[in-house]
């Protein structure tokens, strides 16, 4: 072999590994964090219908919902608490999140908030359409469309009201491609949810 074809190949070779290392070096980085291990693990999860024949009624004292019956609840979240911070997860990469506050709380103030943050860290540049009702609740909140981490077409949605002496935040969190099987359980919840 010459030594120009040979500078060629391994010129090749190099820039094969280069190319190879960033992209392992960007998928470490992003699974570095909790969200981004979250976010490559869904990845490989395959999306199944939501199953709301078989609906699972989660009852706590302050308030009440239903869900798919192959949905699950992720209790090994650290901030999670059954009463004021938890999700609900499809079998892929689809979720529900809820905060819920033993306050009145401001839902155009906390809207903003999370908007801001969602735009910021997940989906940059994001379309945002506003809406004022989810299920039986009128508060603030806003559809944003995007790729989110820049990978595939999805959306978040928030919405945030206040009814007395007590308020919540939901984060709703689905790609495009899952929507069709994922947005009936998103509308159970979205549904059933209410305060006791």
């Amino acid at each position: 072999m010459t030594n120009t074809k040979w500078l060629l190949l391994s010129g090749g070779f190099a820039a094969l590994a280069f190319i190879g290392g960033s992209v392992a070096g960007f998928f470490a980085g992003v699974y570095s964090t909790r969200a981004g291990s979250e976010f490559i693990d869904d990845l490989f999860e395959q999306e199944k219908p939501a199953d709301v024949k078989n609906a699972v009624v989660l009852a706590r004292p302050s308030f009440a919902l239903k869900y798919p019956g192959n949905w699950k609840i992720d209790s090994t979240d650290e901030d999670y608490d059954p009463d004021h911070n938890f999700s609900v997860e499809s079998p892929g990469s689809c979720f529900v999140s809820f905060m819920i506050f033993d306050a009145a709380t401001d839902p155009a103030d906390n809207a903003e908030a999370q908007i801001a943050a969602y735009a910021a860290n997940l989906i940059r540049n994001p379309t945002r359409t506003d809406f004022d009702t989810w299920g039986s609740f009128r508060g603030s909140g806003a559809l944003l469309r995007g790729k989110p981490l820049g990978f595939l077409p999805g959306y978040v949605r928030l919405f945030s009201a206040a009814v007395d002496e007590r308020s919540f935040v939901i984060i709703e969190f689905c790609y495009d491609e899952d929507a069709k099987m994922v947005e009936p359980g998103l509308r159970l919840i979205e549904s059933s949810f209410a305060f006791r």
